[in-house]
């Protein structure tokens, strides 16, 4: 056994107590930010006015083209 003064023994747990906190809050962030879906935008709702296609678009524009004929139409609705 190693020979240790209190005031050694009292740092020994102090250090041990504080790592092992450190190390729990290290595990449930890292666990958290994997756990979190990512935010993904509301589609917006587009219908040609050539062909009546009826599509979906994610990004935030006031006018999309069409898959099928490739005329340019505006939003719909969003969600």
């Amino acid at each position: 056994m190693i020979p240790l003064s209190l005031p050694d023994w009292l740092l020994f747990f102090l250090v041990a107590n504080l790592s092992m906190v450190f190390a729990a809050t290290l595990y449930y962030s890292v666990r958290l930010h994997r756990r979190m879906p990512r935010h993904r935008a509301a589609p917006f709702i587009f219908r040609c006015s050539v062909c009546g296609h009826v599509y979906m678009d994610r990004r935030n524009v006031p006018m999309a083209e069409c898959g099928k004929c490739g005329a340019m139409n505006e939003n719909t609705k969003s969600f």
